[in-house]
């Protein structure tokens, strides 16, 4: 054996860590060879501007067409354009590929400078205009086709990260338009709108025109990125060196504080001397940014709140943007002589625009979060809302206080003290008050300079814990005593069909004076409908019924007991109640069940299929999947949702939400790759403290899923849970579907919820959904809904239809009735 040179092993594993790295790269350039050049040219041209500059101290470099790929000589300004190009123009091509994206790279970049160079007519300022319209339309800029390329890529995206991808792109370079309003930031928007319209075309697979219908959570994601922009734009016009978009005066309206007079804005003044001086104020140092942006962090803490879908965020932002809106009316409105003053006509429409854009615009903002507002199902409680309203306003009476007494101290006499207390709004106090100030004693300057940003410091940081922007709220609507107690006795004493169900958020519970039974309910007006039968040890389950029927209707309210068995139902049958069948539940013994049969040929046929194309399942909870799977989990579910012409139904239907729950599984089919192809979750069944059996709840999939994936989940399920020792496998119960047509007749509330039902079925597919689990031969138990009077009739169907569509609009409500989707 020949012995080996001791340099030669040192340099055998580095050796071997730079094969694989330089493989990796590798690979990566010939999966992305357009954003691989692209990079090249960047850094390139880039480093040569800065050579240049440096050597020869010469400004700026012409590289004609090359010009796109040059990033500003500023160091920041290059790594964020690397960056963009890595992450975006990269992500653009895993979506469409690469001629797709090189077509879109020149493409959207052309369009939106070229038409952006036509901007020259507006303002050329009596410059020649030929000239000034061939330099603008060769202004490339990088961001231009950064923007542009993505916006297209986002038309080959799912229904989630395409709405994300167009929401975020169009909300952030419409801010830098709407408040700093450079060149370039005119011409990312029009790559935007092009890349959108190009995107479209390229796009050949089956799309839906208008606009997809959001999961309240996709929702609360979207209308939190807007706000979250709308609160840093702002401050990007505040240091901007040339500011003249149309929200640039409601950016000035912001900085400039009572302590900062602003040449032409007093009571006689002229609106456009006030407007031009305003759009000139520049925050020059830290300190002043730091005052002027504490409104606006107001806006930050309500728009994290959003994202966790905090209704106290909701109004929180409307008052901010309200007042907001009220401050540039009276700063802009309040000056006479506003358009009589004016000289020119194009001053004239350019002032009025941009004082209407900066009343307007917030106030559209408000008005948006007011209607979508049942999107924000998070109440905060009573006693975090009651700890903000205190704080607040203790905060207003010591500024207010403080500020009167500064100025009765004052040496020189202080007329109307009153107004000055307006001025503890700080950056958003009426302009018309400025005029005096310059003359007032220097500490009473100081203190109304600061009274403004301490108090909305104060209501950012008061506003943290009920919008639950940092730490959610535990017990947001009270229940989560009454939550816990009634999960303990399910787990202990067990439920019927929709046990676990009854743990869900938005139910109410009621509980028997001994406290081995319980009811979860939901109550529309003053009908209350149960969610299944009652809960806990089943010897007391029929005493349960009865008291808690003589209990709501102690409280004036009508018992209504929803989806309960035929058998459960007997025990109000014998004391006069009537019932109707609203759903079939199907099950199965896993410990027995198998594929063999003749009636279970479709499902043994999804399970060979799946099995050579390497689809695996895996039963796990939430928690312990990878976040790449859970957030691919999340894109199917708002997929599914987009494709609804009506809102997310509820009560008895889960969601992403409800699988997060740590005792719910979920099982995901995945292919080779690792892309999920569908998911179901199952909600857990107890008996005397163990789990006896699993009931299927979700049932996502994606459009290039393989057919059959759901059958073979399923059977999957029913192979877990052989090997687990369960009893039972529920494929749950299809609301407002029977396997029979069997029902009673002269009942108005039968003939509401088949209606219901026929049209939700190409909508939601009920009825489909049960001749689906029909394939694996469960045993069907019919679920009934019980009454106690046939007067109340049409309010329990309303109830019912209100608990599974409570976000149901009236103009959905009159297709509803009309027996269309």
């Amino acid at each position: 054996m020949s012995q080996t040179d001791p340099g030669t092993r040192e340099s055998g594993p580095a050796t071997t860590r730079w094969r694989s790295a330089w493989r990796t790269v590798s690979r990566t350039v010939r999966r992305h060879p357009v954003t691989t050049a692209i990079l090249v040219l960047v850094l390139a041209t880039s480093a040569t501007a800065v050579v240049l500059r440096v050597v020869h101290g010469t400004g700026p470099v012409s590289y004609g067409p090359f010009r796109v790929f040059a990033a500003s000589t500023g160091v920041i300004a290059i790594l964020l354009t690397l960056a963009g190009v890595v992450v975006l123009v990269g992500a653009a091509e895993r979506l469409m590929g690469s001629w797709r994206t090189a077509v879109a790279f020149v493409l959207t970049t052309v369009v939106g400078t070229g038409i952006g160079a036509f901007s020259a007519f507006v303002d050329s300022d009596g410059r020649d205009v030929g000239p000034l319209l061939l330099g603008r339309a060769t202004s490339f800029d990088p961001w231009t086709a950064i923007v542009g390329t993505i916006v297209t890529a986002s038309a080959f995206a799912g229904p989630l990260w395409r709405r994300r991808i167009r929401v975020n792109a169009l909300a952030v370079v419409a801010a830098l338009l709407l408040y700093a309003g450079h060149a370039s930031d005119l011409y990312a928007v029009l790559a935007a709108g092009a890349g959108w319209l190009l995107g479209e075309l390229l796009r050949r697979t089956p799309k839906r025109n208008g606009w997809l219908r959001s999961s309240h959570r996709e929702t609360r994601v979207l209308l939190g990125t807007v706000v979250l922009v709308s609160a840093v734009g702002p401050v990007i016009a505040l240091v901007s060196r040339a500011r003249v978009g149309i929200l640039a005066p409601l950016a000035a309206v912001v900085g400039a504080g009572p302590v900062t007079p602003v040449h032409g804005c007093r009571a006689d003044g002229i609106a456009g001397e006030c407007l031009r001086a305003l759009m000139a104020y520049r925050a020059t140092d830290p300190w002043t940014v730091v005052l002027a942006a504490a409104p606006l962090l107001v806006l930050v803490v309500a728009g994290l709140g959003l994202f966790r879908g905090s209704r106290f965020a909701v109004w929180l932002v409307v008052v901010v943007d309200v007042v907001t809106a009220v401050a540039a009316a009276v700063t802009y409105g309040a000056v006479p002589g506003r358009v009589e003053q004016l000289h020119g006509t194009e001053d004239q429409f350019i002032v009025d625009v941009s004082i209407a854009a900066s009343i307007v615009v917030p106030l559209a903002t408000a008005v948006v979060l007011v209607v979508l507002r049942r999107s924000f199902t998070v109440l905060s409680s009573r006693r975090r809302v009651v700890t903000f309203a205190v704080t607040v306003g203790s905060a207003l009476v010591v500024i207010v206080a403080v500020v009167l007494v500064t100025a009765a101290s004052a040496p020189q006499h202080v007329e109307d003290p009153l107004r000055l207390a307006v001025a503890a709004l700080g950056p958003l106090s009426p302009v018309t008050f400025w005029d005096r100030l310059p003359s007032l004693h220097p500490m009473l300057r100081v203190v109304l300079g600061l009274a403004g940003p301490v108090l909305w410091f104060v209501i950012a940081l008061a506003s943290v814990r009920p919008t639950g922007a940092v730490e959610p709220d535990a017990d947001p609507d009270g229940t989560r005593h009454d939550r816990d107690r009634a999960r303990a006795l399910l787990e202990a004493g067990g439920g019927d069909a929709f046990g676990w169900m009854t743990t869900w958020h938005g139910n109410a519970y009621w509980f028997a004076e001994d406290g081995r039974a319980a009811v979860a309910f939901r109550r529309n007006g003053r009908v209350a409908v149960t969610v299944g039968g009652p809960f806990g040890w089943p010897d007391a389950r029929a005493d349960a019924m009865t008291a808690f029927a003589r209990w709501c209707d102690d409280n004036g309210w009508t018992a209504v007991f929803y989806g309960i068995g035929v058998e459960a139902a007997g025990t109000l049958t014998e004391q006069g109640w009537s019932t109707l069948p609203v759903a079939e539940d199907a099950d199965l013994d896993p410990r027995t069940w198998t594929t063999s049969g003749k009636k279970k040929q479709d499902v043994r046929t999804s399970v060979n299929k799946a099995k050579r194309e390497g689809i695996t399942a895996t039963w796990s909870s939430w928690q312990q999947l990878p976040s790449s799977t859970t957030r691919q989990i999340e894109a199917i579910s708002e997929e599914w949702v987009a494709e609804r012409e009506l809102p997310e139904m509820g009560f008895t239907l889960g969601g992403v939400d409800e699988m997060r729950d740590p005792a719910v599984r979920t099982l995901v089919a995945q292919d080779g790759a690792g892309t999920v192809l569908a998911v179901t979750s199952w909600l857990p069944s107890h008996r005397e403290g163990r789990v006896v059996g699993w009931t299927l709840d979700v049932m996502r999939r994606t459009g290039a899923a393989p057919n059959g994936v759901m059958e073979f989940l399923v059977a999957s399920a029913a192979d877990r849970m052989r090997e687990d020792g369960v009893e039972r496998l529920s494929l749950s119960a299809a609301p407002l579907a029977q396997a029979s047509d069997t029902a009673p007749a002269n009942e108005g509330v039968q003939d509401l919820l088949d209606l219901v039902g026929g049209v939700l079925e190409p909508v939601y597919g009920f009825r489909s959904l049960l001749k689906f689990k029909l394939k694996f031969g469960p045993e069907l138990h019919p679920l009934v809904l019980a009454y106690p009077d046939p007067v109340a009739l049409p309010a329990i169907g309303i109830a019912v239809v209100r608990a599974y569509l409570p976000d149901l609009s009236l103009r959905q409500a009159v297709a509803l009735a009309r027996g269309r989707g």
